[in-house]
């Protein structure tokens, strides 16, 4: 009738007003959290760090050959066509201020862990006239935990003006965005160089996954000493030494020192100190600095969070000009410090997880709103409530929320888009770290129990199942629950309910084939933890399935050492680079929230061109003029189209019909063969006939 047609009107228009808040919303996000030059920083350096790994495997067919980051012209043809991305574009460098001509980049990564992402990561600043040669790496490989420290040095050098080279590096260091957890190492004046840069992240109050958690300097004196006491270019027999060098390094020497006399500290006393620990090591006999200017660093370290170490002495100085120092050949007192800051200050310790209350209690017998699942959504509904003043009880079957994230996802599982697009928490204020672009599991697992922690404390009753919600004569809500525990039925009485419930994901596809008891390797499902602990190391894997799930698993196979990993589907999957999903939420859009067609095919051919230069099959589904084949998500994966590149990936349709006689493979349908150590099948769940 026409008051139907009226509701049904006004519930498009407040749909549309919602999903423009919600664009407004998400841009704000963006402009807040970066440029589009920077978030290109931040997915360049996890680009080439994947590809580092593609390449450091034996087996792969290209490690010689880097696979080249292919979006920065894409981006800019693009902004030529349709104008400025949110967060506009970083200002250029004057021809006056930038680099000069050095033998190495301003980062580099100089040592890989087998399996990515790596648990900790030790940035190495180092000392003046230094590069990535400054430090050896065979001696600095033992970082504990074994094989999962991963190792870059940051070169300063290029710059002759300090206050131009702080404004540039603050740009190199924030392309650090993998979350992963963080210590920095500096080395001379490196030390100085490194506080300046989180003094700026502070005061700047700049949102980046990768602040580091501690500090540890070597022989330099404290920022406000550094000025006045570090003088090595007045020493004795300086200039002597500098002759004995070639013009062109000459000049690099002089650079270097140029910066170091432009340095003036500059903080007020009661802002100067850091928010993070502080490790201050010396070598006696060194000639360039004292144990007391060392020691003066107390001063800058988070309360509480000092310690000073004497290393021993310092060999000769022939070594300076050269930019190597003590920390070249590291001691073992020092490799076992930053191993213990490493895991001792470590952002992922597993007691820090939010207490939500006890999950058993007594059941309200009325509340403004029954929430029925304690998922993302679920949670993220009682914060709504309970932000608008509303009473609120929320029930699920499980004993743990989480939902889908706690009891589907995989140990290594991620968002299937880009951080801005499933971000339920804002986090806001100083040294605040936001989550990493594709954001892992247990991030998004602690960000549900924040919430719950802060909205729902002791609100949520686990292992309760509601069985029926009968609607009154004056409009309120009768919910009927009982509890799986002890049997007990409660009534309670609500204005509002609100499922929350899981209705897409049930119980997953069966799938088997013939002789597969008879196979010499691993087979299981993709989903819930069943690869948790699996080697992959030099297997031969096959994933069943082209939906995310499935490129979740290919990802995590590839990471983790997989020799060769074939995504086998009935059909076609479409994957795509997180550049494709990210600049969905970077590009203007018009007044109807579309974007400009030239730049879409400007993207869209870039997408194809990964494909080709990945050696990968494109989607059946584009010759049929559609993105993705019908029913399934475009799945996101940049290591899908690294590890093509390198030998390590490969996309097929086909099924499986039996497996091999020898149990090492398996024989599909079209009579072609593929070798396996495992298989892992995603191939789907039925929907949920629970709810």
């Amino acid at each position: 009738d026409a008051n139907e047609k009226v509701a049904a009107m006004q519930a498009l228009i407040q749909r549309q007003v919602l999903a423009n808040e919600t664009a407004s919303r998400m841009r704000r996000w963006c402009a807040d959290r970066f440029t589009a030059d920077r978030w290109l920083d931040e997915n360049e350096r996890e680009w080439l760090a994947l590809d580092s790994l593609c390449r450091s495997r034996p087996w792969s067919t290209n490690r010689d050959k880097v696979f080249p980051y292919p979006f920065r012209n894409a981006t800019d043809a693009m902004r030529r066509v349709e104008g400025e991305w949110v967060g506009g574009t970083r200002p250029a460098v004057s021809e006056r201020d930038q680099r000069s001509a050095v033998p190495c980049e301003v980062i580099t990564h100089v040592h890989t862990t087998p399996i990515f992402p790596p648990e900790h990561r030790v940035v190495l600043f180092a000392p003046e006239f230094g590069s990535d040669r400054s430090f050896d790496m065979d001696s600095w490989g033992y970082l504990q935990p074994e094989d999962e420290v991963d190792v870059f040095v940051v070169c300063w050098q290029g710059w002759s003006d300090f206050s131009v080279l702080i404004g540039q590096m603050l740009d190199k260091i924030l392309s650090f965005a993998d979350g992963v957890n963080t210590v920095w190492f500096a080395q001379g004046m490196g030390a100085i160089v490194a506080y300046e840069l989180l003094k700026l992240l502070e005061n700047k109050q700049i949102q980046a996954p990768n602040l580091p958690v501690a500090l540890v300097v070597s022989d330099c004196p404290a920022p406000h000493l550094f000025a006045s006491s570090y003088r090595p270019y007045q020493q004795e027999g300086w200039n002597d030494k500098l002759l004995s060098y070639s013009a062109e390094e000459q000049k690099r020497i002089s650079e270097v020192v140029s910066t170091m006399r432009s340095y003036s500290f500059r903080h007020a006393s009661n802002r100067s100190r850091l928010l993070i620990p502080v490790t201050a090591c010396y070598h006696s006999d060194g000639g360039l600095v004292d144990a007391t200017s060392v020691q003066a660093w107390s001063d800058y370290a988070k309360s509480g969070c000092f310690q000073f170490l004497e290393l021993g002495a310092a060999e000769g100085q022939d070594w300076y000009m050269d930019g190597r120092g003590p920390a070249e050949e590291p001691e073992p007192l020092l490799l076992e410090t930053i191993s213990e800051m490493c895991t001792k200050y470590s952002r992922w310790i597993e007691d820090c997880m939010p207490d939500i209350g006890p999950m058993e209690g007594p059941i309200p017998a009325e509340v403004d709103c029954v929430i029925i699942g304690a998922g993302i959504a679920g949670i993220y509904q009682a914060k709504t409530e309970d932000l608008a003043g509303r009473s609120l009880v929320v029930f699920d079957r499980h004993d743990a929320i989480g939902g889908v994230w706690e009891f589907y996802g995989n140990v290594y599982s991620r968002v299937n888009t880009s951080e801005i697009g499933y971000r339920i928490l804002e986090k806001e204020g100083t040294w605040v770290r936001p989550n990493e672009d594709h954001t892992p599991r247990r991030d998004i697992l602690r960000d549900i129990a924040t919430i719950a922690s802060k909205h729902a404390y002791g609100k949520i009753r686990g292992r309760m199942d509601v069985h029926k919600v009968e609607r009154r004569a004056d409009g309120r809500y009768d919910v009927h629950v009982k509890s799986l525990t002890d049997g007990s039925e409660h009534v309670v009485n609500a204005k509002a309910v609100s499922f929350q419930v899981n209705r897409r994901i049930g119980k997953k596809r069966w799938v088997d084939w013939e002789d597969s008891d008879k196979f010499k390797g691993t087979i299981c499902y993709g989903y819930g933890n069943e690869t948790k602990g699996m080697s992959y190391w030099n297997k031969r894997v096959i994933i069943i399935g082209a939906g995310a799930f499935a490129f979740e698993n290919v990802r995590t196979a590839v990471e983790h050492g997989a020799r060769h990993v074939t995504l086998l589907g009935r059909r076609d999957g479409t994957t795509c680079p997180k550049w494709i999903d990210m600049i969905a939420f970077l590009r203007p859009l018009d007044a109807n929230m579309n974007t400009n067609k030239a730049a879409n095919m400007i993207s869209f051919e870039c997408w194809q061109k990964c494909y080709q230069d990945a050696g990968l099959k494109t989607p059946g589904c584009w010759a049929e003029g559609l993105l993705k084949p019908h029913n399934h998500t475009i799945s996101v994966s940049d290591l899908a189209f690294i590890g093509g590149y390198h030998g390590l990936v490969d996309l097929r349709v086909g099924e499986i019909a039996r497996i091999r006689a020898d149990g090492r493979g398996v024989e599909l349908k079209d009579g072609s063969e593929i070798d396996a150590d495992m298989i892992i099948k995603c191939t789907g769940f039925h929907l949920n006939d629970e709810v």
